[in-house]
């Protein structure tokens, strides 16, 4: 009886240990609430998950970072980690990243730059909140950018110091309104498609752009492991921004926010533009084109798409059929330069899918009077090109640049750009000092724009 008393007290240790070492370092799908977990004692070393697109991390050297990481994980419900203890971190499904540090040596620690190396936060937009009295903030988010690329610098870094209250702290987050950001999707009705949809052209629409189980595809995508934006069911649509009442219309601008193909900023680089266009006169369609897993062609083809439902019903917005114009910023730039040099025109959905049914909506062309490239080129995906045949073919329209000197794509905007000229296509560039990448409505570029663009319509 003993022996087997002592057996039987061997294998619950055993299987209590083992239970400890499958635990460690793992998290599971169940919600933690960030408050609970540090009052109740719990290792917060690791991701505090609750299943959120913002990410706060920090480096956990100063106690006043500290405090405010904790402060606006509560604020904004988001996920916390430590960059200094971050081997569980998944960033694919992060969209905005807070990131907190000690900025007093006027550079970024050695901390900071290890965790921004490890990591590749290409589309996702940062916010710095930095520890300091009198730190330069620009220097701070140029240095950022520099080690990510591909990121988005968010408008509003915020300088902590010791004696800066929670309640400053909680302000600022909530101020930057990222819980707030949802996009409206069409509603689930009929005539709620550009083929089927009555326009009303003074009240914003919400319109898929392809009738329910034919939009054109080569890509099989029917399960989510994770690591996409969107789920199967996701349907591209576009959304409508009327111009003001008794404002003269000059024309329709249709524009593709930028994102990696990983994500769709739309509030930055899509609503503010959208927004700050309409002022001015333009007819607005923010597009919400498909990401990965389907390709660059494949939502070309819902930017083409989108075009063509403009121009058909160019009378009811009070355009010309010929005053359309696409934007696009970064990724949405290179997505506008592949419809502009594949699919514009008359070229058809069925080139990339001959099992797509055509409708009325694919007689009409997809050509457009100009190009927006903002902080972006014609080529793909972090690779302008300067191959002049290619974009001589495409015979392009005249296109705007517009980019700041801090952005790590600026050697290549400036090349592109050239080889766009010796390509014959009408070029203007508009370079802003001391700006990276991803501005959206900022820099004051709108205004230069508007000029360019009505010219361009007016001739």
């Amino acid at each position: 009886m003993k022996r087997m008393f002592i057996l039987i007290f061997v294998a619950v240790l055993l299987f209590s240990l083992a239970a400890c070492g499958n635990n460690e370092g793992t998290f599971s799908d169940q919600t933690i609430n960030n408050n609970l977990s540090q009052s109740e004692g719990v290792d917060n070393s690791q991701v505090q998950q609750i299943h959120t697109n913002i990410l706060i991390a920090y480096d956990p050297e100063q106690e006043t970072i500290t405090r405010a990481a904790k402060l606006l994980a509560d604020t904004l419900n988001a996920d916390l980690i430590e960059i200094t203890n971050d081997s569980n971190l998944q960033v694919d499904t992060y969209e905005f990243v807070l990131l907190g540090f000690d900025g007093h040596n006027q550079q970024l620690s050695p901390q900071v730059q290890n965790f921004l190396k490890r990591y590749n936060f290409g589309a996702r937009t940062i916010y710095p909140f930095v520890l300091g009295d009198g730190i330069d903030l620009s220097a701070v988010s140029s240095a950022i950018s520099e080690l990510e690329p591909g990121a988005l610098m968010g408008n509003g870094e915020f300088l902590i110091e010791e004696n800066t209250t929670d309640e400053e702290i909680r302000e600022w987050g909530a101020e930057l309104e990222l819980s707030d950001i949802k996009t409206a999707v069409p509603t689930a009705e009929e005539g709620n498609t550009v083929a089927t949809a009555t326009v009303t052209p003074d009240q914003q629409q919400v319109l898929y752009l392809w009738e329910e189980d034919n939009a054109p595809a080569q890509t099989e995508y029917t399960m989510n492991d994770g690591r996409y934006s969107d789920n199967p069911d996701f349907r591209p649509y576009l959304t409508s921004y009327p111009v003001p009442e008794g404002m003269d219309i000059k024309g329709a601008v249709l524009i593709c926010p930028g994102g990696a193909f990983q994500f769709r900023s739309d509030q930055p680089e899509g609503v503010d533009v959208a927004e700050a266009l309409n002022i001015l006169g333009y007819q607005c369609f923010v597009v919400d084109y498909r990401l990965q897993p389907y390709t660059q062609q494949e939502g070309a083809l819902d930017l083409a798409r989108a075009v063509r439902f403009v121009r058909s019903h160019a009378e009811e917005y009070g355009i010309e059929p010929q005053d359309i114009a696409v934007m696009g910023f970064s990724a949405g730039g290179i997505l506008s330069g592949e419809m502009l040099i594949n699919f514009d025109g008359d070229v058809l959905p069925t080139i990339l899918d001959p099992e797509y049914q055509q409708d009325e909506l694919d007689s009409v062309s997809a050509d457009v009077a100009a190009c927006g490239m903002i902080y972006s080129f014609y080529g793909q995906l972090s690779l302008g090109t300067t191959d002049v045949d290619l974009l001589r073919s495409g015979d392009l329209p005249p296109t705007f640049y517009c980019y700041g000197t801090r952005d790590p794509f600026y050697g290549q905007f400036l090349a592109n750009a050239d080889a766009a000229e010796q390509a014959g296509v009408l070029v203007e560039q508009l370079q802003l000092d001391n700006m990276p990448h991803g501005f959206g409505a900022g820099g004051d570029w709108i205004p230069a724009y508007d000029k360019w663009l009505t010219e361009i319509f007016s001739q």
